[in-house]
């Protein structure tokens, strides 16, 4: 199944750039353009000149948001589990503790 790709234009820094997507992720691409023209026009305005330089320190830094982000929904994701298995075991010792399934005849 082959998804159908699509030529796009995409303007950073003044320069324009052609890429292929698939269809559906056009609009998405647009957005990170943006958000790329964003955030190198912010570092841009810090003094530094080289367009190169502007894209390599905007690269490190978006890279740099993105592990932060991914190793905090790591460590979320343990405490999670980990209360998960706190809140499995109390509701196991309340199903299985002793006299909580005591019958009683009808005698």
């Amino acid at each position: 199944m082959s998804k159908e790709t699509q030529d796009t234009s995409v303007e950073i820094m003044g320069r324009i750039y052609q890429i292929k997507c698939p269809e559906e992720d056009v609009p998405s691409l647009r957005r990170a353009a943006e958000y790329l023209q964003e955030k190198m026009r912010n570092m841009r305005e810090t003094g530094v000149l080289s367009v190169d330089r502007v894209a390599v320190i905007t690269a490190l830094n978006i890279v740099h948001q993105l592990l932060t982000l991914e190793q905090n929904k790591n460590q979320d994701l343990q405490l999670i589990n980990q209360r998960l298995s706190v809140l499995h075991n109390k509701v196991e010792e309340a199903l299985f503790e002793p006299g909580q399934m005591e019958f009683q005849s009808a005698e």
